[in-house]
């Protein structure tokens, strides 16, 4: 039969012999009905008019469904894929997240979501996600090969979203009594990451990322740190591109007091070495007050110039093991995540 302005869904049924024909839609500008039949390969055709297949796209559409699939690895859209994937950031401040939970974080926080990208396996996924995806949201398919090829992971969920960060102010991380974790040259990703974490867990109030002596701290954006925050770097405010210098100068301005977490064996308790200010206990240190830790780099600690800014350096003391191969500090994420654990606890948010 004429088959012009059809169109031809095939069917799997192979072993079908009778044609058969059902009533056309009354709502039909045709007047030829819908017929099944046979195509030339012995399967089962059902033929059905354009009209019809509009308005079932149009009512995917206001569902917030994208029925386009991406086939080639030069679309536009994979290549701003595979670049924020990666860790790129370009002017528009977009950000790449990957894997169910991290796309789950991203369209709860108040972020905006630029579009989702699923893969054929990654399909079974949208089921968790949809009362969370708005109906505006721009959902792009494409196949488990080419999602494997924009992967920053091994063995990719088939999930992944664009997110437009934001760009938080010294007004942001201070809201309320301020709880600000400074990192100083703090360089593995993961430290990073681990340290957002524990600041929202333990109710920080932002963080703040900054250089010292050259030493750059790295993007809590970044892949591999947003998947150790699990999700915290899309909700904290982050406080990124300012100079050290800069903003310690603000913090005291604004009535915070600064902390500065240094290795146990730096100097004795109490003791005050030149302009060096006071080594205290976690447990001495006012965080009922706003404050602000600073955590320095993972392997030179912070500067000594900084160090002598603060109001005090605080320590956390480490069980003596008698030998010289003991543990000679502990990890940066570690120590960040018992500081500001132990200010949760000053401020009565532990029953």
């Amino acid at each position: 039969m004429p088959c012009r302005g059809f169109l031809a869904m095939l069917d799997p049924f192979p072993h079908c012999r009778d044609i058969q024909q059902q009533d056309w839609p009354a709502n039909s500008p045709l007047s030829v009905p819908v017929r099944h039949c046979f195509t030339g390969k012995g399967r089962f055709a059902r033929l059905m008019d354009m009209v019809s297949f509009a308005k079932a796209k149009a009512r995917k559409k206001e569902k917030g469904e994208e029925i386009s699939r991406i086939t080639s690895r030069d679309n536009r859209w994979l290549k701003r894929f595979r670049a924020c994937l990666g860790g790129e950031e370009g002017g528009d401040g977009i950000v790449g997240v990957e894997g169910v939970r991290l796309v789950e974080a991203a369209l709860g926080s108040e972020l905006a979501v630029e579009a989702l990208l699923v893969s054929e396996s990654g399909e079974r996924h949208l089921a968790r996600l949809s009362e969370s995806i708005p109906a505006e949201l721009q959902i792009l398919r494409t196949t488990d090969r080419l999602f494997a090829g924009i992967a920053d992971t091994q063995t990719p969920q088939g999930v992944a979203a664009l997110v437009r960060s934001k760009v938080a102010t010294v007004e942001d991380v201070l809201k309320g009594v301020a709880l600000v974790a400074v990192l100083v040259g703090v360089q593995d990703p993961g430290n990073v990451g681990t340290i957002l974490r524990a600041a929202e867990a333990f109710g920080a109030t932002g963080v703040a990322t900054c250089s010292a002596a050259g030493v750059g701290t790295a993007n809590p954006l970044s892949p591999k740190a947003m998947r150790a925050s699990a999700g915290s770097a899309l909700r904290l405010p982050i406080l990124r591109g300012i100079s050290c210098a800069i903003l310690l100068a603000q913090l005291r301005v604004s009535g915070v007091k600064l902390y500065a977490a240094v290795r146990d064996s730096d100097a004795p308790l109490g003791r005050q070495t030149g302009g060096v200010p006071r080594l205290i206990r976690p447990w001495e240190a006012d965080w009922k007050s706003p404050v602000a830790v600073l955590i320095g780099n993972e392997g030179a600690g912070l500067p000594e110039e900084i160090i002598e800014s603060c109001d005090a350096r605080v320590s956390i003391p480490q069980r003596e093991s008698g030998k010289t191969s003991g543990v000679e500090s502990l990890n940066a994420a570690m120590a960040g995540s018992v500081l500001l654990y132990e200010a949760m606890r000053q401020r009565g948010a532990i029953v």
